[in-house]
């Protein structure tokens, strides 16, 4: 179901379950960032942005689980990108983001650049997230279904943000 509006609490509620999540070995996102709380207000950030795109859907009224996809043909404009974009440079520096991106490119072509290259079609999927109270309950399999029942319907490919 997409999501038309939020209370401050709910963002804080999915930055706070994305940024202090524990990822056992793996960064992720706090490389970018200069630790959870850092971390956990840019994803505050980059919901706002897409909850104003219309790009952000939840399991339910509830809201146990969010997931932020954007279809083929879709673009994220400027409503979207800019608190997205505010959020990254309010919560780190330019000099932890070079880093960071550089860090991805050393990985070698994403999926994702393959299929642009291709100009082939697919959902993109920013942000996948299950508040912390519902967590450990079978929610992220419900909020991937979610894009993944869109990929089905329209027969294209579903692919996670690096």
């Amino acid at each position: 179901m997409l999501v038309k509006s939020m209370t401050e609490e709910e963002i804080y509620e999915i930055g706070h379950a994305f940024g202090y999540y524990d990822y056992g070995e793996e960064m992720g996102m706090s490389a970018a960032f200069s630790g959870k709380e850092a971390t956990a207000n840019y994803i505050c950030a980059y919901v706002c942005g897409v909850l104003r795109g219309g790009f952000l859907h939840t399991t339910s009224q509830r809201g146990e689980g969010y997931i932020a996809y954007k279809l083929p043909k879709e673009k994220m404009g400027l409503k979207t990108m800019w608190p997205i974009a505010c959020g990254m440079l309010r919560n780190s520096t330019l000099k932890r983001l070079l880093q960071f991106g550089i860090a991805i490119k050393r990985g070698g072509a994403s999926l994702q650049d393959r299929m642009d290259k291709k100009k082939k079609p697919y959902i993109f999927v920013g942000l996948v997230c299950v508040r912390e109270k519902y967590q450990g309950q079978g929610y992220m399999r419900k909020v991937l279904d979610i894009a993944f029942a869109e990929g089905d319907r329209l027969g294209v490919p579903v692919i996670l943000e690096r």
